[in-house]
This record gives C-alpha cells, sequence and structure tokens, in this order.
C-alpha cells in the first residue's frame, strides 16, 4: 500500500514529467518556426538550354543559359537564368539586332521585362558595344537602361558615365553622367580626357 506521502511525491513527479514533456513540446515547436523559413523553390531547373521566343512565328529572341529555374507565379511568373546567360534579338525583318551577355538574368513574363546582371556585355549591329554590371530590357517599351556605371565602345570612340538610357537595339543611347570620354584614331586611341569610375 502506497502511504500518503509517497502518492503525494508520485504526483508530483508525474506531474513535473508532464510538464517537461510538454513544455520540450512547445519549445521544440517554437525551435521548428524559428529556424524554418518559406523557401520559394522552382516548379523546373533546365540545365544547358536554348528558348526561341516567338510571335506569330517570327523569333522576336532566343536565350541560352547553363540553367533556367521557372517560378510559374500567379501575380509574378518568372525565369532565373544563372551560369551564363545570352540573348540574341532579333529584327522584324529577321535580321540580327543586339547580343547580350551576362553571368545572371531575371526574365518577368508578365511585365515583358529582363534584368540582365553581373558582367554585363552588349553589342549591336551596328560595332556599339555596352559594358555595364545590371542592364533592364523592357521589352513593351523598347527601351533598356540602367543607372550603373557604364563603358561605350564605339568604333570613333569610348564613352565612361554613370546611368544610360537607350533603344533596345542601342542604335540610340543618352549617359546620365558622362565621366570621360577617349577618341578612337584608325591607329591608336588618344586620351581627350582622363575618365573616374
Amino acid at each position: 500500500m502506497i502511504k500518503l506521502g509517497q502518492k503525494l511525491i508520485l504526483n508530483i513527479l508525474v506531474t513535473s514529467v508532464i510538464g517537461v514533456f510538454f513544455g520540450s513540446c512547445e519549445n521544440d515547436i517554437d525551435e521548428v518556426n524559428r529556424v524554418t523559413t518559406h523557401v520559394e523553390l522552382p516548379v523546373q531547373t533546365i540545365i544547358q538550354s536554348k528558348i526561341t521566343y516567338t510571335d506569330s512565328t517570327r523569333v522576336e529572341f532566343t536565350v541560352e543559359a547553363g540553367k533556367i529555374d521557372r517560378y510559374p507565379s500567379e501575380e509574378d511568373p518568372r525565369d532565373e537564368f544563372s551560369n551564363g546567360v545570352e540573348v540574341i534579338t532579333y529584327s522584324k525583318s529577321g535580321a540580327f539586332e543586339s547580343q547580350i551577355n551576362a553571368e545572371n538574368a531575371t526574365n518577368y513574363l508578365n511585365r515583358k521585362i529582363m534584368i540582365a546582371r553581373d558582367s554585363v556585355v552588349l553589342k549591336n549591329f551596328e560595332g556599339k558595344t555596352l559594358k555595364t554590371e545590371l542592364l533592364t530590357w523592357d521589352d513593351e517599351a523598347k527601351r533598356i537602361y540602367t543607372d550603373e556605371f557604364v563603358e561605350i565602345i564605339t568604333p570613333n570612340e569610348i564613352l565612361f558615365g554613370d546611368g544610360l538610357e537607350a533603344k533596345s537595339d542601342f542604335s540610340e543611347y543618352e549617359i546620365q553622367n558622362i565621366k570621360g570620354r577617349i577618341k578612337v584614331d584608325s591607329e591608336e586611341p588618344q586620351q581627350e580626357t582622363e575618365h573616374t569610375q
């Protein structure tokens, strides 16, 4: 027979064990909630691919990338390009218009905007080259723009500046803040003004 004192001690022990059990469960749930964060995962990953975008059978542009992650969100679907990306655009006649190379890019499908990042190089049909670290291509407005430092190389000169807006084929452009210009001769370049970055 269990004595009254033993019953009391037994009740205290059972209550303590139950308290510890539920307390530790509560702590575990809190810990899980604390360390668990919502991570959006792509529904599809494509390695070493080439995608052709067309409008009524006319090729508008092609995209090649080392890796493509697709996020088909209802609000703002996008494709994430990484491990090197190349975009080639074509005119309405099907002729080469421009080529963009970058390390990474994001294409927002509904907004018709592509943002190229990291070591961005744009070349156009006239032989002009643009170098920057961030470039937004707005297909709806047919414009490209950046607020980052830019270097523009043409057959006649090299320009440096901060920020740029241009036609999507890079045939016309405006540098927001010109920082320097180097005139280029047929022999060798001669520096007209020093540039500062």
